[in-house]
């Protein structure tokens, strides 16, 4: 892990850990949500540039998250896109940049960062911020259809990734399945549906990777894993929240059917190599 501060000439660990949870405290959705759980559970996979005011607020961060394969990018506050120029992406592998403004200058700006980092192509998408309480969760009848994936399911589990065209190893698969909680449904030897709960602090859970194979599709099954992910995290007291492309509405009638609501629409861009 890498923390770099900008701004000041002189902070303690103390200060700034302080400045991190009242941040948290005052808005636990991400990108502080990420920050939090990162700085305690992937130590070894970030990088943090932090702006500090000289009050001993942060004003603005960016937060790297890198994992075997790519890379995703948090950049929060007005100058998120500054920021940007103390790291080093691996132009070599596929990035997510997740904006937290809507302003076209904001994502000119980090899309010119990155083609001058050397990424060959940048496209903007636009993502909903959805989320359910336990309040107005509504549980699929179909949720008993669902098992929780341990590590014993490395070998479907992997399969089930391949067919969705991405690469895995077993090791990594056994990975996702003992640090992630997930939940499928089988149908015969094959693993037909999957979701997670990636991520998870007191206050709010990220549900994340739902995926159905096509030959499976329109069975209720994203719904049912979809759904027991969900409880995981609500039945705790916790806020459940997940991401999804703007327009695509199967997904999004899937999550409004079970309680969630869109909370704000926002730009990610994705960089390639």
């Amino acid at each position: 892990m890498r923390i770099q501060v900008v701004g000041v000439s002189g902070y303690s660990v103390e200060g700034l850990l302080s400045a991190i949870s009242r941040l948290y405290r005052r808005e636990p959705l991400p990108p502080h949500f990420y920050l939090v759980y990162d700085l305690i559970y992937e130590q070894e996979n970030v990088d943090v540039v932090i702006e500090l005011a000289q009050d001993g607020e942060i004003g603005s961060y960016v937060l790297v998250w890198k994992y075997g394969r790519g890379g995703v990018v948090h950049v929060w506050g007005d100058k998120g896109p500054e920021l940007l120029q103390h790291v080093s992406p691996d132009i070599t592998k596929p990035h997510i940049v997740e904006l937290y403004s809507v302003r076209e200058e904001f994502i000119e700006r980090v899309s010119s960062f990155l083609l001058s980092a050397g990424f060959k192509e940048v496209e903007v998408k636009r993502f909903h911020d959805m989320i359910c309480t336990e309040e107005v969760f509504k549980p699929s009848a179909n949720e008993h259809i669902t098992v929780r994936l341990n590590p014993s399911y490395a070998e479907i589990f992997a399969e089930f990734v391949r067919r969705r065209g991405e690469e895995i190893t077993l090791e990594e698969a056994r990975e996702k399945l003992t640090k992630r909680a997930y939940y499928g449904v089988l149908v015969g030897d094959k693993l037909a549906s999957a979701g997670a709960v990636c991520a998870k602090l007191p206050e709010m859970g990220l549900i994340c990777d739902v995926y159905t194979g096509e030959e499976f599709r329109g069975r209720g099954y994203a719904t049912a894993v979809t759904s027991a992910a969900t409880r995981k995290v609500v039945s705790s007291g916790a806020t459940a929240f997940l991401c999804v492309e703007e327009g695509n509405e199967l997904a999004i009638r899937i999550y409004k059917k079970l309680g969630y609501s869109i909370l704000r629409t926002r730009p990610w861009i994705v960089a390639k190599p």
